[in-house]
């Protein structure tokens, strides 16, 4: 039967290979590190994400049944792991009651601005740990807002009174941004 070379490091990493640990890290370090990163406050924090995140990885690989791909159940070990760790560290952000919500709206970039991928992150990073937790996994990871509520463990309503509120954050934050960069500042 032939193995992929992903198999056979997935089977190597599940034996407790060092190497084998060491070629995984290497080879997703990057992608993973991306997730982290939307999650956290800042880079360093993003790292120690990651560092927690391949801990995790390593003590569970055995459990991966290979139903998906490994790169995918990677990432939900990642988000896991995100949230785990945020939940310890901000166990208040999501605290605010629901309240009626404002018609949705879209955050709007003209095409010709020079907001790119770095600079939208470090908007994200300004948002509010919750408002940017709800807005990670809704609008990046698709999670469905009942799927948001079970994984982070409050109502339906609170999650849509965070994502909305994260947008409406996210909008100010990109119209602030626009402004500044339109008036040269």
């Amino acid at each position: 039967m032939d193995h992929s070379p992903e198999q056979l490091l997935l089977q190597q990493c599940q034996k407790g290979q060092l190497n084998a640990q060491r070629d995984l890290y290497e080879r997703y370090k990057s992608v993973l590190f991306a997730v982290c990163i939307r999650y956290a406050r800042d880079h360093a924090e993003a790292e120690d994400l990651l560092q927690e995140t391949f801990i995790v990885i390593f003590r569970d690989i055995r459990q991966f049944r290979q139903e998906g791909s490994l790169e995918g159940w990677l990432r939900k070990v990642t988000i896991r792991v995100a949230l785990t760790q945020l939940k310890k560290k901000y166990p208040t952000r999501f605290a605010q009651p629901f309240e009626s919500l404002p018609p949705d709206f879209a955050v709007s970039v003209p095409s010709d601005s020079d907001l790119n991928e770095e600079a939208i992150l470090g908007l994200l990073q300004q948002m509010p740990e919750g408002y940017r937790t709800v807005f990670n996994l809704h609008c990046v990871e698709e999670y469905s807002y009942e799927e948001i509520a079970q994984t982070i463990g409050v109502a339906e309503s609170t999650v849509r009174s965070q994502y909305v509120r994260a947008r409406r954050f996210l909008r100010k934050l990109v119209e602030k941004m626009l402004s500044e960069i339109e008036s040269g500042g």
